[in-house]
């Protein structure tokens, strides 16, 4: 998939198979490169947000319910919104390549990368073979469940009003427990291969790479999304207020692209059917689906199965797959005792680290993960 992407935006086949990671999921062509990667990171749930009207946590003020008479209008505003963020990302990024054209260099390093030599160019001058920009967007899952909510609630089945909506957002849910309930349990979810629901993360996935391929960067590049955080959905997720997918202000946006922590129900194939109906070959800027399984007696077994699991993703068309083998009263001891648990490492968003040293913000979001049979 990821070859067939570099394929697809314009690389000779010879040289699509030859990438990297460049730090955590970012695709990068080997030695050929002047790429920014998560550049920037845009809170896709934060924008909807705004639509909305909810303020961030520590902002007194509610910025005031949406006029909003259906779901189609609410649809309009937020691609609105979430173009101009684009946009303004492309302003962002463009004066940093322009602003290093002119106060930046890598002399020595542009000897090794491929046509600055030729071009008798540094990489900030345009001497690389490939300039592109990879704007990361973070919580996807929770946009997604977030518009499926409101979509069923509000405007289908008309039990929440927009109204009781926002003011239950804009309390971060305090005396508004049992709408909160609404959300999380009469809505259908990402990432359990519903098709309702599934269709609205095509529709997000779609509009991303056709409004940034609108745009090129300042060295002639092109801009390629990604849904990608590494640990950005923690530092997002602590400035975005309570959201409509019954998640309260503060909590961690969720990881990557697949589903939110907790909230696929029905195994690790039907999560991961979910993370595959889009198209994942434009997301140069990196794609991660989070699994978590429970450790198994039967190692062989478990090989084999999480083997099998993992190629039929590939075959689905998935980008990338990351995997932790842990149980949640193994990470609840080493919150409670981290001297004992020095060495346990996790995957969080597109990189490992050990778990005693993650923030317990970060901590909490791993633990909630839904965790899933080994079988």
């Amino acid at each position: 998939i990821i070859t067939a992407g570099l394929v697809q935006a314009g690389l000779p086949f010879a040289e699509a198979c030859l990438y990297v990671h460049s730090t955590c999921v970012e695709i990068t062509p080997i030695a050929s490169s002047n790429v920014y990667v998560a550049s920037p990171y845009i809170n896709l749930v934060g924008i909807l947000n705004d639509v909305l009207g909810v303020p961030a946590p520590g902002e007194n003020q509610t910025k005031g319910s949406p006029v909003v008479d259906s779901y189609a209008q609410l649809m309009d505003e937020y691609y609105e919104r979430l173009a101009r963020a684009i946009r303004d990302a492309v302003v962002q990024q463009n004066t940093a390549q322009a602003t290093r054209r002119y106060h930046g260099g890598y002399p020595l390093l542009s000897c090794f990368v491929n046509d600055c030599l030729g071009r008798g160019k540094d990489i900030d001058h345009g001497g690389a073979r490939y300039n592109w920009i990879e704007p990361s967007f973070v919580g996807l899952a929770n946009l997604v469940d977030a518009l499926a909510a409101i979509r069923k609630l509000v405007f289908v089945q008309k039990t929440i009003s927009m109204t009781g909506l926002v003011d239950a957002l804009c309390a971060d849910f305090v005396g508004y427990e049992h709408l909160r309930q609404q959300l999380v349990t009469q809505a259908p979810k990402y990432g359990n291969d519903h098709d309702d629901v599934d269709e609205i993360v095509q529709e997000i996935t779609a509009f991303l790479v056709e409004e940034c391929a609108r745009y090129r960067t300042y060295l002639g590049g092109d801009f390629h999304p990604g849904l990608f955080c590494w640990i950005m959905h923690e530092h997002l997720g602590r400035v975005t207020g309570a959201t409509a997918d019954g998640r309260p202000a503060a909590f961690p946006l969720a990881d990557g692209s697949g589903a939110a922590q907790g909230r696929e129900r029905l195994g690790p194939t039907a999560a991961l059917r979910s993370a595959t109906k889009w198209d994942h070959r434009p997301m140069l800027g990196g794609v991660a689906v989070n699994l978590k399984f429970t450790p198994s007696q039967d190692r062989r077994g478990f090989v084999e199965t999480l083997q099998t699991i993992l190629e039929a993703f590939l075959r689905m068309g998935g980008f990338e797959v990351q995997v932790n083998v842990v149980d949640k009263e193994t990470l609840l001891a080493a919150q409670v005792h981290p001297e004992q648990y020095g060495d346990l490492v996790v995957r969080v968003a597109g990189y490992s680290d050990y778990f005693v040293s993650l923030p317990p913000g970060m901590q909490h979001e791993v633990i909630m993960r839904t965790e899933h049979g080994a079988h």
